[in-house]
C-alpha cells in the first residue's frame, strides 16, 4: 500500500500543483495561449498511464519501491524547475511528464496485479479494497499540497519577472 500512496502523492501533487506552473515563453512552445500548457501536460500523461496500466500481460514488477522513488524524483525534478527555470525546452518536460504517467500507471496496476496474484483468496477482496484507499488518499493528500504549491510557485515566478502562471 506505501509505494501506491507515495506514488500517487507525488504524481497529483506533480498534476495539481507543479504543472499548472510549467510554463514557457510562447515564442519557443507549440502554443499560442498559456492555457494549453496543462491539459497538454495531461494529454501527455494520460498517454503514459494507458500504456504503463495495459503493460502486465507483457511484463510485471514486483518492487514496487522502486517506480515510487522515481516518481518523487520527478516531483523533486519538475518542482526545482518551477522555482529555478533550468530545462531549457518544453520538449523535455514533455518527456518527463509522459515518464510521470507511465510510473504511476505501472506501480497502479502491479499493485493490484500483485495482491491477486499473492493474496489468498479469501484475505483477496479485503486486501484490494484496502489498497484501494492509498491511492484515493494519495489523490487527496496531493490535492492539499498542490493547492498550496501552485500558489507558491506562481508567487515565485512572479518575484523573479516570469509572470506566465498569471496570464492563464
Amino acid at each position: 500500500m506505501l509505494p501506491l500512496l507515495l506514488v500517487y502523492i507525488a504524481e497529483y501533487t506533480i498534476n495539481q500543483g507543479v504543472a499548472p506552473t510549467l510554463l514557457f515563453p510562447l515564442p519557443q512552445t507549440p502554443f499560442k495561449h498559456y492555457r494549453s500548457f496543462y491539459p497538454t501536460y495531461n494529454a501527455i500523461y494520460q498517454v503514459g498511464v494507458f500504456i504503463s496500466r495495459s503493460s502486465t500481460p507483457f511484463f510485471r514488477v514486483h518492487n514496487l519501491y522502486a517506480p515510487s522513488f522515481l516518481q518523487m524524483l520527478n516531483l523533486a525534478l519538475l518542482t526545482f524547475h518551477a522555482l529555478f527555470d533550468f530545462i531549457p525546452h518544453i520538449y523535455i518536460i514533455f518527456v518527463v511528464v509522459f515518464w510521470e504517467g507511465l510510473l504511476g500507471g505501472l506501480v497502479y496496476v502491479n499493485t493490484f496485479a500483485e495482491i491477486t496474484d499473492r493474496v489468498p483468496r479469501e484475505d483477496r477482496e479485503f486486501s484490494l479494497g484496502a489498497t484501494s484507499v492509498s491511492d484515493s488518499g494519495g489523490i487527496c493528500v496531493a490535492g492539499f499540497i498542490g493547492m498550496a504549491l501552485e500558489v507558491f510557485l506562481c508567487r515565485w515566478q512572479v518575484r523573479r519577472g516570469r509572470d506566465y502562471c498569471t496570464k492563464l
